[in-house]
């Protein structure tokens, strides 16, 4: 049984906020924060999405980078899993099983700006859209199941307190799903520029 080993990171102007499922083993991580596993590609995707490159790429530098371009562009971040079960120490999310998970209502509540969730998978169940499905659940609600777009990104919304929240879910930045889903490095990086952008 693990806890969550960061804090949700969310800037005071945040207007997007990207929601994962749980960091992968501490093993592999080049640096404490989200997205630091060592063949995950969110951060390469992020700088080809707004042509940027970042300087530090371990230790508490590239946190404190990261920190500060994500409060540039408004954008939150966080998991779905606040305390899972991770079976036999795989990083898979079909090996994560939630215990608790995050209040994503609270954040929409302490920040007002919000107005699009980015979900970073979308395997049923397991992954932060079946994750996020499955809190609604918990809070009595159903999420109706996003779109799929021409360019495969999942669109949908719904309603929290007289505000329209989008949710998009693009493919997992996740080095396996190059070898699955029969599309591209450039055409991932497409879907988190309409998403973040």
């Amino acid at each position: 049984v693990e806890e969550h080993p960061f804090e949700t990171f969310v800037p005071l102007n945040a207007m997007f906020l990207i929601v994962g499922t749980f960091p992968t083993h501490k093993n592999n991580f080049r640096f404490k924060f989200f997205y630091s596993g060592k063949d995950n590609s969110f951060w390469n995707i992020i700088e080809k999405v707004f042509n940027h490159s970042f300087k530090y790429n371990d230790g508490d530098k590239a946190v404190e980078e990261r920190k500060t371009f994500l409060k540039s562009k408004a954008i939150g971040i966080t998991d779905m899993h606040e305390k899972c079960y991770r079976k036999n120490n795989y990083s898979t999310d079909e090996n994560l099983f939630p215990i608790i998970l995050k209040d994503i209502f609270s954040i929409l509540d302490e920040h007002t700006f919000i107005k699009r969730i980015i979900l970073t998978s979308r395997t049923e169940v397991f992954g932060a859209l079946g994750l996020f499905k499955t809190y609604f659940l918990q809070k009595g609600l159903e999420l109706e199941q996003p779109e799929k777009r021409k360019d495969k990104v999942l669109e949908g919304s719904f309603i929290y307190k007289e505000r329209e929240i989008e949710v998009l879910v693009p493919y997992s930045p996740s080095a396996r799903i190059f070898e699955s889903n029969n599309i591209t490095p450039e055409e991932v990086v497409q879907m988190y520029r309409h998403c973040l952008t």
